[in-house]
């Protein structure tokens, strides 16, 4: 019993841990996580963080494989949905618009903003994040080429491509919207985007 009770306890300090770095990476980056900061916030000595992770590059590694199951089983749970494409498209893109509205517009996807820090990245964790682009393309790609094959979505040319675009202009419009202070401005960009490819 004793044991079980640990391991209970060992799991959630880990993903006490594992929450408050995606929060402080969503907000400030790679750059501004440090153990203090977690030990501060999860109220643990930084010795108990080290237990788990024993470098930071392995707590982003792992935070990073953790943000891509978690947010694909998301876009899974509706992509083989009887949902109509435009709908399943509006889905996806309100993803990314409650993630911008978590803390009044401050946080920006995980993956995206480390996007930018790929260079100080170890090699496994860039091929989780690699990843993380292609599979969320793939699935975009999927969406597109129902709505187009159903008469629900217009457009020209390749899905996967269109999926690249759509997924880089979500990624981008996020930071654009942090940067402007608010939500109108991604609101504003999901609105266009939706107004050119649907029928």
């Amino acid at each position: 019993m004793n044991t079980l009770k640990q391991k209970n306890s060992n799991k959630d300090t880990r993903e006490a841990i594992l929450d408050s770095a995606e929060s402080i990476i969503q907000t400030y980056g790679a750059n501004g996580i440090s153990y203090q900061t977690i030990s501060d916030i999860v109220q643990i000595r930084k010795a108990s963080i080290h237990y788990h992770f024993p470098t930071k590059e392995k707590l982003i590694e792992e935070l990073v494989r953790r943000y891509r199951l978690r947010f694909l089983a998301l876009v899974d749970a509706f992509i083989d949905s009887p949902l109509s494409a435009p709908t399943k498209l509006e889905r996806y893109i309100a993803l990314f618009e409650q993630t911008l509205e978590d803390k009044s517009g401050m946080k920006v996807c995980l993956c995206g903003m480390l996007g930018a820090e790929l260079a100080s990245m170890g090699s496994p964790t860039v091929k989780i994040l690699r990843n993380f682009y292609s599979d969320n393309i793939e699935r975009l790609a999927r969406i597109l080429e129902e709505g187009r094959e159903a008469g629900s979505l217009k457009f020209s040319g390749d899905a996967e491509a269109l999926g690249g675009l759509i997924f880089s202009l979500l990624e981008g419009a996020m930071i654009i919207a942090r940067a402007a202070d608010g939500m109108d401005q991604f609101r504003s960009i999901r609105k266009q985007l939706l107004k050119i490819i649907k029928v």
